[in-house]
């Protein structure tokens, strides 16, 4: 994982679960065909949609806007 991946990271886990934040990271790097530890600020654009979908599903809008608040001050 590298800092851009890992950032991502702590920031799904402050809202879930361990497992839950590492188990998104790694489905939705794939869904870009990214690998997690070449993961760029460009990729969040990327990414952000997709790991926001399952957290709404997952966490509900509130967890969800929180992340989202969070992702968006990175780029």
């Amino acid at each position: 994982m590298n800092d851009i991946s890992q950032k991502i990271y702590d920031i799904l886990k402050s809202e879930l679960s361990d497992v839950t934040a590492r188990t998104l990271l790694l489905t939705r790097c794939k869904a870009i065909n990214k690998d997690i530890d070449n993961l760029t600020l460009e990729d969040i654009k990327n990414i952000e949609p997709r790991l926001l979908s399952s957290v709404l599903l997952f966490g509900g809008e509130e967890k969800a806007k929180t992340i989202k608040e969070r992702l968006r001050k990175m780029h």
